[in-house]
This record gives structure tokens, C-alpha cells and sequence, in this order.
């Protein structure tokens, strides 16, 4: 554990750190605001596949255009989100290390990317055929994706 709070008390005094942090308060909120698109990308297209597994949406559309679409949006919003999250938690590493929120957020996280990833490639071939597994697959993972928004926003509080 030791030699984990070291890298992060090297980290937190590094240049890059202190650049994010004594910058202008602006740099800090448009982080977060990339954070945010990014989580928005990243969960549209998950949604947009729930929905139309549900048969909701979309019903005569191709469903590998849809998916095929879907993933390409959602890996620019992954790139978003982790880029932004890297970059805020660049910033004050020590703060996130002890905060039981980001904690948190970083399993749910964990959780949720696996379930993303099962959708998109496990899953994927398979959605067409709306079984109960796959509806209550997507509703997992929309479930996780909800509480790890609801983490991330908590982080600020704690």
C-alpha cells in the first residue's frame, strides 16, 4: 500500500498536477463538462440497444447497422470519459485515493465496462432473438451505469 501512496504523492507533485490544479477554474469545470458528454456518448447507444431490444425502437432498422453504429459512438464517448476522468484525477490523486465515493465509482465502473463489453461482444450477435436474458442483461447494465453516475456526482460531496 505504501508504494501506492508514494506514486500518488509523486503524482500529485508532479508538474502535470500542478499545472491542472493551479490552473484557471474554467480548465477544471471543462473536464467535467468533457466528462459528462463523454458518459452521455458512451450511454445513449446503450440505451438505444436496450430500446430496441425491448422492441420500442427502431423495430424495422437492421440491427447490426444499429449496433455497428452504436459501438462507434460509444467508443468516442469511452475516449471522452476516461481521457477527462484521468486528467481530473490527475489533478488532486490524493483527494480521490481516500474518498469512498470515487472508490465507489471505480468498481461500479469496472462492472459496468464488463457488461458494456459482454453487450457489444458477446452479446451483440445474439440481441435479435429479445430472450429474457438478454433484456435483463441491458437492464443491468443500465442499471450500473446509473449508479456509477450517481457515484461520480457524489465524489464532489464527500
Amino acid at each position: 500500500m505504501t508504494s501506492l501512496t508514494n506514486f500518488l504523492v509523486w503524482l500529485q507533485g508532479s508538474a502535470l498536477s500542478h499545472s491542472i490544479a493551479q490552473a484557471n477554474h474554467l480548465l477544471v469545470a471543462g473536464l467535467q463538462i468533457v466528462h459528462v458528454i463523454g458518459l452521455i456518448l458512451l450511454l445513449g447507444p446503450l440505451l438505444l440497444i436496450g430500446l430496441r431490444v425491448w422492441g420500442l425502437v427502431l423495430r424495422e432498422q437492421p440491427f447490426e447497422e444499429i449496433v455497428g453504429q452504436s459501438l462507434a459512438l460509444a467508443s468516442i464517448g469511452l475516449t471522452l470519459s476516461v481521457s477527462s476522468g484521468l486528467l481530473m484525477f490527475v489533478s488532486a490523486p490524493l483527494h480521490y485515493y481516500a474518498n469512498w465515493a470515487f472508490d465507489t465509482k471505480m468498481a461500479l465502473l469496472l462492472a459496468a465496462l464488463i457488461a458494456y463489453v459482454l453487450i457489444f461482444a458477446w452479446r451483440a450477435p445474439q440481441l435479435r432473438a429479445q430472450t429474457a436474458l438478454t433484456r435483463v442483461h441491458i437492464l443491468v447494465s443500465v442499471t450500473l451505469w446509473i449508479f456509477v453516475c450517481m457515484a461520480g456526482r457524489a465524489i464532489g460531496f464527500v
